[in-house]
């Protein structure tokens, strides 16, 4: 089994720990932001799996690979993270009308990307081929810079500014090094489809791009503090151990 097939394997559990990890912490504080993260990493779980499949079962005879990989991966992932980027920088009068047009706008790609016609002789025959968008009509490829500025861009902005905010007030310094990974991840991820365009580096470069991504972000995640307050059972309330190393049992 080669790197391309690899990585995106790789990327796939990476993501999924990652999204389980966001829902738990949803589920004891109940912020939006939390449930739009864990949609955008489903998403990207989604895309990863799917470029798995395919590039383990052949593209050709799959194209519904294709068409998951390109939905989830290419417009879904990116913007949802920026969506949720949003709803924790911005008040919900603002957040609520642009998650709605993003909703409207990721259906309405959805349709046209199950519905449009997908050239076989543009899909990579062999494993180890670059995988690309250009087996889609150019009205479905013209959508996809959108998606991904807009996600991209805002999560870019939110881990940026997030740092430079706790750097000034020189405060939880933690919180600036999570940041910096963050942002290191949206660039990353962002860049992933520049590097393959113009063949900066071999047919793995589009995998390794967007496993670094979620990897630098899934760090920055896990420095943040939050995350080591306390020690629960998965997905409930129980609180085993807190920061302060007293051991309970009890619901909070």
């Amino acid at each position: 089994m080669n790197f391309t097939v690899i990585l995106p394997l790789l990327a796939s559990i990476v993501s999924f720990l990652f999204a389980l990890m966001v829902f738990d912490q949803f589920i004891l504080r109940h912020r939006t932001y939390q449930i739009i993260w864990t949609i955008g990493l489903l998403l990207f779980c989604l895309a990863a799996f799917s470029q798995f499949l395919g590039s383990s079962n052949g593209w050709i005879e799959y194209t519904n690979y294709y068409r998951l990989w390109y939905l989830a991966g290419a417009m879904g992932t990116s913007s949802f993270l920026g969506m949720g980027t949003i709803f924790l920088i911005a008040s919900r009068r603002i957040a609520l009308p642009v998650l709605g047009v993003l909703l409207i706008c990721f259906i309405a790609a959805g349709v046209l990307v199950f519905t449009a016609q997908v050239d076989v002789s543009q899909l990579p025959v062999n494993s180890t081929d670059e995988i690309t968008g250009k087996a889609f009509p150019s009205y479905v490829r013209v959508l996809t810079p959108f998606f991904n500025i807009f996600g991209a861009g805002f999560l870019l902005f939110g881990a940026i500014q997030s740092a430079f905010v706790f750097w000034r007030k020189r405060i939880r310094f933690y919180r600036v090094l999570s940041n910096i990974f963050i942002a290191l991840g949206a660039f990353a991820a962002s860049s992933a489809g520049v590097i393959t365009r113009f063949n900066l580096s071999g047919s793995d470069a589009f995998s390794l791009a967007t496993l670094l991504g979620v990897t630098f972000i899934f760090i920055g995640f896990l420095i943040s503090i939050e995350v080591f307050e306390e020690v629960r059972i998965p997905f409930t309330r129980i609180l085993l151990k807190r920061r302060s190393g007293v051991l309970r049992s009890s619901k909070q």
